[in-house]
Parts: C-alpha cells; sequence; structure tokens
C-alpha cells in the first residue's frame, strides 16, 4: 500500500461540551466547527460537528461527519473517526476518513479509504492533520 498526500485539514470547534453522566472516568462530547482543506487534490472551507466518546483510559473516539465546499465549486461530505490520546495539552491523533461527492472533480474519492496523522490542541481546540489516500498496489 502507498500513501499519497490528499490534503491537511485544519480544524477548530467554535464550542464543545464533554460530560462524564455516570460519574466515572469515561464519557461523551459534542462539537461544532470550522476549518478549511488545504492542498492540490482537495482544497476548500468545511464545517462539521463531533460525537466523540472518552474511554475510561482518557483517549478519545471522535466520530465526525462534515462537508467541504471546495474553491471550484464542488461539495465533499466526509466522515472521520479514530483515537486522539491526550499526553498533555496536545492530543496525537491516528485517523480514518471517508468522503462522498457527486461533483465530477472528486467522485474519485467515494471509493478511497483515506488515513491521517494528527495533533490536537485541546486549550484552542484546534486540530491539524496530514490526510493521505491509501493506494493499494496490488490492483
Amino acid at each position: 500500500m502507498r500513501l499519497d498526500p490528499l490534503c491537511e485539514l485544519e480544524l477548530a470547534y467554535r464550542n464543545l461540551v464533554v460530560i462524564s453522566p455516570y460519574g466515572a472516568t469515561d464519557g461523551a462530547a459534542y462539537g461544532e466547527g470550522e476549518g478549511k482543506a488545504i492542498g492540490d487534490r482537495l482544497n476548500g472551507t468545511a464545517r462539521w460537528s463531533n460525537h466523540p466518546k472518552r474511554r475510561g483510559d482518557g483517549v478519545f473516539l471522535p466520530d465526525a461527519h462534515g462537508v467541504i465546499e471546495t474553491e471550484d465549486g464542488g461539495t465533499v461530505l466526509f466522515h472521520l473517526r479514530g483515537r486522539t490520546l491526550f499526553d498533555d495539552e496536545s492530543g496525537r491523533q491516528n485517523l480514518v476518513l471517508t468522503f462522498e461527492s457527486e461533483s465530477d472533480s472528486y467522485r474519485w474519492l467515494n471509493h478511497e479509504v483515506c488515513v491521517a496523522e494528527g495533533v490536537i490542541d485541546a486549550e484552542r481546540g484546534a486540530m491539524h492533520a496530514n490526510v493521505y489516500v491509501c493506494v493499494n498496489e496490488l490492483s
């Protein structure tokens, strides 16, 4: 498998609520935000919402859904999930993304699986991730 760069994602929360409804270290959260995709293959502004779970060991499991409005007029939906491990004020992220689009320029993404490595700054509520398309070299 080869990893081809797709874009950089810069996402920031407008609001975020984190709760521990059962008094333990696990919990749930909900947040919404804005951002941008920056790259030669995918470039535009993003809106998204996230409903992550927090495991008992403090690891967050993001489950974000959003839309990217591309600079050339396309619309691309995305689903982002994975793991966020907080060491200090920043969190390391390993993510999987899928995309869907009816726009001719981005329809090829409908059949791809992408991975991302990222960092989230908990204090600012902002993340930066490098997104790569997983290319099956056996085909």
